[in-house]
């Protein structure tokens, strides 16, 4: 099994997209031994640049190749079942409740300059999602039992702390205010999945300082 996913600054390492972190989270959760392959546009395999538009991140399990990161997880959920994910109506819900923050803090740090409106969106967001950890059960967005959810959202606010640190920290003290989300947070950051496949906050900032470049 084999995860292709973008590269860093050195071409060869582990980049800084946050959808192949999640990918990369569920993997760990499962204990599934994958191996990781990073790639620029010029080291992209042929067949995944010719069948499937060079989409990474891309899993390709024998004949099963699969590019979007949703489909990716819910297929290593469903081929590896164990330890199961806390799942049903509740995560759905909560799941859409809080999809407009990466967006908004995509919108937020590529704007070289400071829109009050931008930060008001991603601090509006973020409320929300303070929120739906106060009526949590648990440590995590729905009870004591981590979902794919956590999962996909842990990389995108590790990308939230480190691009606010370093391009907005009036808004990153803003954010740690909301003692749910601070705490979660740290919850998060410290769980083995996420942990465990991080990478350097520089090749963060690599990433979204040419974005921001555009």
């Amino acid at each position: 099994m084999e995860l292709y996913i973008k590269a860093g600054p050195d071409g060869q390492s582990v980049g800084d997209c946050p959808f192949a972190h999640f990918v990369r989270s569920v993997l760990a959760y499962k204990g599934v031994q994958c191996q990781v392959v990073p790639c620029t546009q010029e080291t992209k395999p042929g067949w995944l640049v010719a069948d499937h538009g060079g989409k990474m991140p891309c899993l390709k399990n024998k004949e099963d190749i699969i590019t979007e990161s949703g489909d990716i997880a819910a297929y290593l959920d469903k081929t590896f079942p164990e330890p199961a994910f806390f799942a049903g109506p509740q995560v759905d819900q909560i799941s859409a409740k809080i999809t407009g923050i990466f967006p908004a803090l995509a919108k937020f740090v590529k704007t070289v300059e400071f829109q009050p409106e931008l930060e008001e969106k991603l601090l509006s967001e973020i409320e929300t999602l303070d929120k739906v950890l106060g009526s949590s059960q648990g440590k995590f967005l729905c009870c004591d039992t981590i979902t794919m959810v956590d999962l996909s959202l842990a990389p995108k606010l590790l990308h939230l702390t480190t691009t606010l640190a370093a391009f907005s920290p009036n808004t990153l003290e803003k954010v740690m205010k909301m003692e749910n989300f601070s705490k979660y947070l740290n919850t998060m950051m410290s769980h083995d999945a996420i942990s465990s496949c991080s990478y350097p906050s520089e090749v963060i900032l690599w990433g979204w300082t040419q974005a921001r470049n555009k």
